[in-house]
């Protein structure tokens, strides 16, 4: 590669870089905008908080100047002493009030910032998320967002204070002798080209350590969740081991990060603290040629030699700015995730009944075809079974008809209107789905219910849960419907979280339930009630059904087979059975199944 490639290729990198930071804090500009009167206020009080930290200084200087004088008194002393401590209480508080202020600011945006994220996620296609590890969803809203909090809450105080700490003290110092303030302040252009190629340097490892500390955040939260699993099968030392190898490259990068930075950053921190170097053998010089006073001297050696420690401050802010502006560019990459399309004006959007049709639909991820031209109609108040190898498409069709995605091609339409003309809050009064794997909140029973009903009665509740098959198993418990269940329902088993969210589902009352696998964690003996409470379900309302599980679903209205992304054979189960063709082989398969015995006795 030519010199001149070289440079345009590093050119084009550190433009890269700029803008990266640029876009990061532009991705933060809207939330702050309704937190500038925290910010405001917060400034000038930091403001006044700053100039009380000086009166310390000027008492100093006064008291030097009385004392080489010979005119000074103990009365004198002490009203000196007294407005010295009257500043340094005055800037304590002020500048509490002025850090709470900032606070409120920066917990406000916090605030927006994740209502926006979780808002978001709400309306885009559930493969976004879904093919996030959580570990990395959960840094950029709680880590990056924290980050932004804690920066935001100290930024604006500690800044001001700073600025207006350096801007006056060097104003002063120039006022008293300028030729010892340039002395002073001579160290600043070298300590701010050493930080300037440290932080140059190690700005190159920071969009790699967001990278390395979300995989490590992942594979941690994948780990702990997935210990059972590791245990069971004994695989602690693989699983751990690939944990440490991500936890590893996280330190590798931040060691590199923290080594590029370490030479000039270390350069920064002596240079700013070595104008004692320069002050006193000027001063020295000047005060020996009698053309600088005793009491101007020692105020330089005074206050001169810590003039410089609010740039440290700085510092502490402008590399934070990079970290900050890289979690700001995350936040904005999940917020400029396309949302599902917003339902047509001037369309019907109220869906006339609850039947169900695919219309010639296809829909693929990333740029895998899962479901080929598949048309499909359920009419209202009928059961519809899909059954088929795992991988066939079933559940796809279920998430397309709770829009979780929008298809590429075709349309899903409930009675007779394209869902993606059913306004969000509109189709979750039409469609419920209970999900093969099941998730409940950390929260009580009676709460996770009424998630599909918040004004549902305890009596509708009893109901629900009657029907599912659930409602002896909660009464038997020490606090009834008011169980806190755990996280993810960790307190029920399998089977009776399964149950839950049948009785959730029978509490939305929706014209239209999918049934996602709803019987993959039923015990035999409650398959019977599951299946009443299905037949319950059925009653007026239009039921889509997933299940590997063929006893279940014998008295489907229709079942269609899906193969390889397409409906292969559609009818009821004894059309179906008594054809050549792929369900036929699936329920010879279930019946043999079903008649295996485990072990051989007297063996």
């Amino acid at each position: 590669m030519s010199n001149a490639a070289a440079s345009t290729d590093g050119t084009t990198e550190e433009s890269e870089k700029k803008e990266s930071v640029g876009s990061g804090i532009r991705a933060l500009l809207p939330f702050a905008e309704p937190a500038k009167p925290f910010f405001y206020i917060s400034a000038l009080l930091a403001g006044i908080a700053t100039v009380l930290g000086l009166v310390p200084y000027w008492v100093v200087y006064q008291i030097v100047i009385l004392v080489l004088s010979d005119d000074v008194s103990q009365q004198l002393m002490y009203q000196l002493s007294a407005v010295a401590l009257a500043a340094i209480l005055a800037r304590f508080v002020i500048s509490g009030i002025a850090t709470y202020i900032s606070h409120l600011g920066a917990f406000r945006i916090q605030r927006d910032i994740r209502f926006s994220i979780a808002e978001h996620l709400a309306h885009i296609p559930m493969g976004y998320v879904t093919k996030r590890r959580s570990g990395e969803l959960k840094k950029i809203m709680a880590d990056d967002v924290e980050r932004l909090e804690l920066f935001l809450a100290h930024a604006i105080p500690d800044l001001v204070a700073a600025l207006l700490t350096f801007i006056a003290l060097a104003v002063w110092m120039f006022y008293v002798d300028w030729r010892l303030a340039i002395a002073t302040f001579f160290m600043v252009v070298p300590a701010f080209l050493c930080i300037s190629i440290a932080m140059s340097q190690a700005g190159q490892h920071m969009q790699e350590y967001k990278i390395t500390q979300g995989q490590m955040n992942a594979a941690i939260v994948e780990l702990v969740r997935g210990m059972p699993v590791v245990r069971m099968f004994n695989r602690d030392d693989d699983e751990v081991r690939s944990t440490e190898e991500m936890i590893q490259r996280y330190v590798t990068v931040v060691k590199d990060y923290s080594l590029d930075f370490l030479p000039f950053g270390t350069a920064f921190y002596v240079l700013l603290s070595a104008n004692v170097a320069l002050i006193a053998p000027v001063g020295g010089i000047l005060w020996l040629n009698g053309s600088l006073s005793t009491e101007d001297f020692l105020f330089f050696l005074i206050v001169g030699l810590g003039a410089l420690s609010s740039l440290v401050s700085l510092l502490f802010l402008f590399a934070n700015l990079s970290s900050i502006a890289m979690g700001g560019k995350l936040v904005q990459e999940v917020l400029d995730e396309s949302r599902l399309a917003t339902p047509a004006a001037g369309v019907p959007s109220v869906p006339a009944d609850g039947s169900v049709e695919f219309r010639n639909v296809s829909f693929k991820y990333d740029t895998h075809w899962v479901l080929k031209n598949v048309s499909l109609r359920v009419p209202q108040g009928s059961l519809t079974a899909l059954v088929g190898p795992s991988g066939s498409g079933k559940s796809s069709m279920a998430s397309l008809l709770s829009r979780f995605w929008d298809p590429q091609e075709g349309q899903v339409l409930i009675g007779g209107v394209d869902i993606r003309n059913i306004p969000a809050e509109e189709l979750s009064r039409f469609v419920t789905i209970v999900l093969q794997d099941t998730f409940l909140f950390d929260d009580t029973i009676a709460n996770n219910l009424r998630l599909a009903n918040p004004k549902a009665s305890f009596a509708e509740m009893e109901r629900a849960t009657r029907l599912a098959c659930i409602h002896e198993t909660i009464t038997a418990l020490p606090d009834g419907f008011d169980t806190v269940v755990g996280e993810h329902g960790a307190r029920l088993s399998g089977g009776e979280r399964q149950r839950v969210t049948i009785a959730r589902a029978i509490l939305a009352d929706t014209p239209v339930v999918v049934l996602d696998e709803a019987t993959a964690f039923v015990d035999p003996e409650n398959e019977i009630l599951i299946q009443e409470a299905i037949s319950e379900l059925v009653n007026g309302k239009t039921v889509v059904m997933i299940a590997h599980r063929l006893s279940t679903i014998t008295g489907a209205s229709q079942i269609a087979v899906v193969d390889h992304g397409e409906i292969v054979q559609l009818g009821n189960h004894e059309t179906l059975r008594a054809q050549d063709g792929l369900y036929k082989t699936l329920w010879q398969d279930f019946e043999s199944a079903s008649q295996i015995t485990v072990g051989k006795q007297g063996t």
